[in-house]
């Protein structure tokens, strides 16, 4: 009898707990205070992610590189180029002068067939078509070459790649002819040599990206989705590993800037940028990632203030999902890949020039050797990681906290608003209107709002051929149309979207987070639809927040930076049609190559605005009919 009256009594006093009014009463006390100090909370958390960014440049918050992997270690290779291959790379290049005389705009296919054939490489030739997605739908070809050398010592299970792109007299692009002597000078080598485990693929590209799209795609067999016809390939190697894309602008050169930035902010394995790192210096070439001529650090700027300018400068590229070079595009196949773009001195020296292509070649060769003692594919080091320097970096644990801290002040707002959604008391206290929450017509207007979106993200391909005007202004006209629609229509804030997309995106492209919460977050921590606080500066800053508008700011700002002596009216014209070109190119990018911009911004950001917008202007004029029932009342 005891204990069950005793059970009773705590069963009684579970009860009692859980419907105590002074229980219930301490809670809302809690949520009061939480409301009260929401957005000071908020803000600390901004401030803290932007100050734990900027610490990492500070030493004690990076690391130094190093190997993970030791067969690449390139003390194992032991160079042995010798006079021969490098007056044959000399002659080469002589070579090819005068056949770059007789095809002012069209690539010496034939030229280049020979010389691999000449070699001793299995030649292949690749075509394929771009039917160009917008405008007239025109459609331009073009034609890879490249040769295999097939692995002596295995059968074609492994490779690696060699690649160049070809470029013209009349290209617009920085005269990088000298890679091509470079590539053939070492198959020559490597053709004679027996120790090669796996396939050496020496590749030629033409058409910039496009083509090294076109054959990757045929390479790996992926489907063409009628824009691009990649066609197919006469003969493949092993399973690709690694890829070394050469943009060398002289055989003398000052320094190497190592491009590893790729197709929505992907990067190569942490070791194959520090296998080129150790052989450069092995070799005496100036190299590093951002690398310029005048590197070295001014006595006015401190080592701090220099990390975070690399650090920066990385995270612009990364942001844009834009790949600074062919390897970019390898990474997307999980093939790790980078490129050495070397720059030539002012000064022309014969002496010089030769000492610089021996050094060159032996880069090659050692990449190439220490790639052919791997075992296996890349996995020991890094994937995600940002270069403080060249020979200093910090992972994707030092950094996400940084992302995650500031979007995270978004999910303590989406609470926030979720505690005063139903609050029809003590108002005074909240400082927020009062709202009768109606979860079918949210839902409605959120399907509507990212209905909007999908419109922007699939206009493009609805746009006629016959309008009258250049595509990229058409589009431009249209994207204009709507986003002055989106300014008329109304309802809710959904904060928590926006801060799982941040987090989601700073998983995938930590530089393209970083910047929407620097810019993003700031906005809509102040964002507030009662009448009391300043609805109309709010509503002006959102309206110049709006994603059209953000991208005119932005090419303006590099305009004038570029273009800094133009009048203003020629600067502002000048900003209007570069805004247009980006977007007709994002566009492009995102069919052709999987560019997630235009998608992210169309489908994502431009839903997230209107329902920014859409709480300053109707959330206001409930709380304002409210305010007025409470006069009545009165």
């Amino acid at each position: 009898m005891r204990s069950g009256n005793y059970s009773t009594k705590i069963k009684a006093t579970e009860m009692g707990l859980l419907t105590d009014p002074a229980s219930s009463q301490q809670k809302s006390k809690y949520a009061k205070m939480l409301i009260k100090v929401n957005r000071q909370l908020c803000i600390f958390l901004y401030v803290i992610g932007l100050a734990w960014f900027c610490l990492l440049s500070h030493k004690e918050f990076n690391h130094a590189t190093y190997f993970s992997e030791n067969a690449l270690l390139p003390g194992l290779v032991y160079s042995e180029i010798k006079t021969e291959h490098i007056n044959y790379a000399l002659n080469v290049f002589d070579e090819l002068e005068r056949e770059r005389e007789s095809h002012k705009s069209k690539t010496p296919h034939a030229w280049l067939l020979s010389k691999m054939r000449h070699i001793g490489l299995d030649i292949y030739s690749h075509n394929f078509t771009l039917n160009y997605p917008l405008g007239g739908r025109e459609t331009f070809t073009g034609k890879n070459v490249f040769g295999i050398l097939r692995a002596p010592r295995i059968g074609s299970t492994e490779s690696f790649v060699i690649t160049a792109p070809y470029r013209s007299p009349d290209s617009i692009h920085p005269e990088i002819t000298y890679s091509i002597p470079l590539l053939l000078a070492f198959a020559n080598f490597a053709r004679n040599q027996k120790y090669w485990a796996k396939d050496i693929i020496f590749l030629i590209t033409e058409q910039e990206q496009l083509g090294m799209q076109a054959w990757l795609q045929a390479y790996h067999g992926s489907e063409s989705n009628g824009v691009l016809n990649s066609g197919t390939l006469d003969a493949t190697a092993g399973s690709i590993q690694a890829a070394i894309n050469l943009e060398i602008q002289n055989f003398d050169i000052d320094f190497i800037d190592v491009k590893i930035e790729g197709l929505n902010g992907q990067l190569p394995n942490l070791d194959l940028v520090n296998l080129v790192q150790r052989l450069t210096l092995k070799e005496g070439i100036c190299c590093g990632h951002r690398q310029t001529s005048n590197k070295r650090r001014s006595a006015l700027k401190s080592k701090l203030e220099e990390n975070l300018n690399h650090m920066m400068s990385m995270v612009l590229t990364q942001a844009t999902g834009v790949p600074n070079g062919n390897h970019g595009l390898f990474h997307r196949y999980g093939i790790e890949a980078l490129t050495l773009e070397g720059h030539k001195t002012p000064s022309t020296n014969y002496q010089r020039r030769t000492h610089g292509a021996a050094s060159l070649i032996r880069l090659i060769e050692g990449i190439s050797r220490s790639l052919n003692n791997l075992l296996e594919r890349f996995h020991q080091s890094y994937f995600f990681y940002l270069l403080v320097a060249s020979d200093r970096f910090v992972s994707i644990g030092d950094y996400i906290p940084s992302v995650a801290l500031m979007s995270g002040a978004l999910l303590i707002k989406a609470f926030i608003v979720w505690l005063t959604l139903n609050k029809k008391e003590d108002n005074d206290a909240f400082h927020q209107p009062v709202l009768n929450f109606n979860f079918i017509g949210v839902g409605k207007f959120l399907i509507f709002a990212h209905g909007i979106g999908f419109v922007v993200a699939y206009l493009p391909f609805f746009t006629p051929f016959d309008h009258g005007m250049k595509t990229e202004q058409f589009i431009f006209y249209e994207f204009v149309i709507v986003g002055l629609l989106s300014l008329v229509i109304p309802f809710f804030v959904d904060f928590s979207l926006l801060s799982t997309v941040l987090i989601i995106v700073g998983m995938v492209n930590f530089s393209l987070a970083l910047i929407l919460c620097v810019f993003i977050v700031p906005f809509a921590i102040f964002i507030n639809p009662s009448p009391q606080s300043f609805k109309s500066i709010q509503r002006i800053v959102c309206i110049i927040t709006h994603p059209l508008l953000v991208v005119f700011t932005t090419v303006l700002c590099v305009t004038l930076s570029t273009f800094d002596d133009l009048p203003f009216h020629l600067l502002m014209g000048k900003a209007l049609s570069a805004t247009m070109n980006a977007m007709a190119f994002s566009i492009v990018d995102s069919i052709i190559f999987g560019n997630w911009i235009f998608d992210l911004v169309s489908v994502i950001l431009v839903p997230v605005w209107i329902v920014f917008w859409t709480s300053l202007i109707c959330l206001r004029r409930q709380s304002d009919k409210v305010d007025k029932s409470e006069k009545k009342l009165k």
